[in-house]
């Protein structure tokens, strides 16, 4: 079937591959391992038809677990995903809608294993913001960017993998993002400073530097401020040389970031001047 599908997907008119597709169960869609390429079956799934719709979110639901699942070589995984961010904005608001949401639910299963599959999440979040279509919530309807805005709080207020919070952390930059919703997003990153070991802190704190490009500066610093503070209380548990070269890495990080973000800079002075 593989084979039938590149063979119709390389004609001119998409009429007959549409035509296949349409007689298959969702297993087949979806295929026993990894699918050949979006690219072929959504050619022959237009958005215009509800059929067409479903199948593409079963190649979606079919290749987030299994780009996470580390059985595919990264290379690979990355082909995948780039071929799928490429189709999102055809996709329609409640289609998107229950992606972003499989998202969420991934995440808060702790199923993410590399977190290849959050650079669909932050296309698939972007691409919902912008919907302007009525989307079924609860009892109520919201649009996009309000349904954006629910999934990103309840993303925050549930519990994270500390293996996925860099990958997490990461994401939210490639998302727009409210005064509102960045506030979240960064008072989770800091809490979750606590559940990680000690070398796993420096590219955290790079990861939120970063974001805080987006705002909440003032935030941000005082809470990498607060963590130095607690890890130096680590000293009597934590090899000296060790503490230190943790403490090292992150000054190195704020004034890696403050060479490209002077704001973060000036905050920096104003909050050491207080």
């Amino acid at each position: 079937m593989a084979q039938r599908v590149l063979a119709l997907a390389a004609e001119e008119g998409p009429e007959r591959l549409q035509e296949a597709l349409q007689g298959l169960g969702e297993d087949e869609v979806r295929g026993r391992g990894p699918p050949v390429t979006p690219h072929p079956r959504a050619g022959g799934s237009p958005c215009s038809q509800p059929s067409g719709v479903l199948r593409r979110l079963q190649v979606y639901k079919h290749c987030v677990p299994l780009v996470e699942s580390g059985d595919l070589h990264l290379s690979k995984a990355s082909e995948i995903i780039g071929l799928l961010m490429l189709e999102v904005r055809q996709l329609p608001g409640p289609a998107l809608a229950e992606l972003a949401t499989l998202f969420v639910d991934v995440v808060k299963g702790g199923s993410l294993s590399n977190g290849k599959s959050l650079e669909l999440f932050s296309t698939v979040l972007t691409a919902l913001a912008s919907s302007k279509e009525s989307l079924a919530y609860g009892k109520g309807e919201l649009n996009g960017e309000e349904f954006k805005k629910q999934l990103i709080n309840t993303l925050c207020s549930s519990k994270w993998d500390p293996q996925s919070v860099i990958h997490l952390a990461n994401m939210f930059r490639d998302i727009p993002l409210s005064g509102e919703e960045l506030q979240f997003v960064v008072e989770k990153v800091l809490r979750m400073f606590s559940k990680l070991d000690l070398q796993e802190i420096p590219p955290l704190v790079y990861q939120l530097l970063l974001l805080s490009a987006k705002g909440s500066k003032k935030t941000v610093l005082e809470g990498i401020i607060i963590l130095s503070l607690s890890v130096d209380l680590e000293v009597a548990t934590v090899p000296l040389d060790q503490l230190r070269h943790v403490e090292g890495t992150v000054i190195l990080h704020i004034i890696s970031v403050i060479n490209l973000d002077q704001d973060l800079g000036e905050e920096l002075i104003k909050h050491l001047k207080v």
